[in-house]
């Protein structure tokens, strides 16, 4: 017993040493994946939150659309990393670089998309095909389009039909639609004798096509349009709120922004109007609130659809982690849900949304990096800046 009281709290003490050294060697690597677009008077180049460089600023521009894209102007430009690989052009032609900042892919596709799935669509001699990370050929450039890869599969276009490949390269659902979206959920959208329907991992129909338009399912339900009206479906082809919508948004906090009319409301998972009025235009919830703006000014509505905060702004973004960029006679601030100014009223020329705790603002003509607690994470230097992101996460 005697010697169990003087080994046990050394092997206590040293186990949370041991403990502690893991968490701050995670805490290092979570915070060595996170880079940022950022321009200096160089060009744009990747910037990480260790203040070293991924890619050093010399490209004139910046690509940011997801899927592909043909460069048709005599310029270089640069993506958003994805799955620790991002795409570059030089002049027309398109490659990769690692997460290292070289150059593993040399620029030689006509377009490129981003990696998903580790894949990348590619196009060469105005065909398609699907390279790896080492930039070798898994599916030949034989396709006349090909989407990204989701959920182990790619809907790719054969001639004049759309089929599926799986990351082998191999056909898993033979070319036979007319039009077809990648899976999400286990259920993709397709389109066959005009109309869009949904069909499962076996290539076989779930839902009958009888839409105008079909989209992803996202938690179970998903848009579709008839017509030139908009509504809402479950997995069974069961509709959630009839089509009766001139436009409509994906839920998000359970609520979904639709359109009757001249107006925007709000319906519930049920297919239900929960708001208690109409709005000019309205953005979706976000951390439990949404930005709507019944005529001039805009203010902010919570999930029992009352006010939170009162039309006051001339501009209003989302709600993250509690707070939110407004404009106010051409200024931007941060706010928090009682609609006091944070961080004593500073006044910004531009500002982002938080994201990853982390907001890219601009004050005198510079750009720089602003943190929840009112602290820089960098301060204005910059020409401009995009959002730190983790270089390895897959690019939505």
């Amino acid at each position: 017993m005697f010697l169990l009281r003087l080994i046990v709290p050394k092997f206590r003490d040293g186990f949370l040493k041991f403990l502690i050294l893991v968490l701050i060697f995670s805490c290092q690597i979570i915070h060595a994946q996170e880079a940022a677009l950022v321009q200096t008077k160089k060009g744009w180049g990747y910037f990480r939150s260790d203040s070293s460089w991924i890619i050093e600023p010399h490209f004139e521009d910046i690509e940011l659309l997801t899927g592909s894209f043909e460069a048709v102007v005599p310029v270089t430009s640069l993506g958003y990393f994805s799955e620790g690989m991002v795409r570059y052009s030089d002049h027309g032609v398109w490659g990769f670089y690692n997460d290292k900042g070289s150059i593993t892919i040399p620029a030689t596709f006509s377009a490129a998309n981003d990696f998903c799935d580790s894949l990348a669509a590619v196009k060469k001699s105005n065909r398609w095909g699907f390279i790896n990370k080492k930039g070798e050929w898994i599916f030949q450039p034989e396709l006349t389009d090909a989407g990204d890869f989701h959920e182990g599969y790619a809907a790719v276009k054969s001639d004049k039909l759309w089929g599926f490949l799986d990351k082998r390269g191999m056909w898993v659902i033979e070319p036979k639609f007319q039009d077809a979206r990648r899976f999400q959920e286990g259920l993709a959208p397709v389109k066959l004798n005009g109309d869009w329907g949904y069909i499962n991992k076996r290539g076989e129909v779930v839902i009958q096509p009888s839409f105008t338009e079909a989209y992803a399912f996202k938690k179970g339900i998903a848009r579709v349009v008839d017509g030139l009206k908009w509504g809402f479906i479950d997995t069974n082809g069961k509709f959630i709120a009839k089509t009766d919508y001139f436009s409509a948004e994906q839920f998000s906090d359970g609520f979904a922004r639709v359109r009757v009319r001249d107006v925007c409301v709000f319906i519930n998972g049920k297919g239900e109007v929960v708001s208690k009025e109409g709005y000019e235009y309205a953005e979706g919830f976000s951390d439990d609130a949404a930005a709507v703006r019944p005529k001039n000014l805009w203010g902010y509505i919570d999930t029992a659809m009352v006010w939170l905060i009162k039309p006051a702004y001339g501009a209003a973004g989302d709600f993250v982690d509690g707070i939110a960029r407004v404009r106010m006679k051409g200024d931007w601030f941060y706010i928090d849900k009682g609609g006091k100014q944070l961080f004593n009223g500073q006044a910004f020329e531009k500002a982002n949304d938080f994201y990853n705790g982390v907001a890219c603002v601009r004050i005198n003509g510079k750009c720089g990096y602003l943190k929840k607690n009112g602290e820089w994470m960098f301060h204005p230097q910059f020409e401009n800046c995009k959002e730190f992101r983790n270089i390895y996460d897959t690019l939505k």
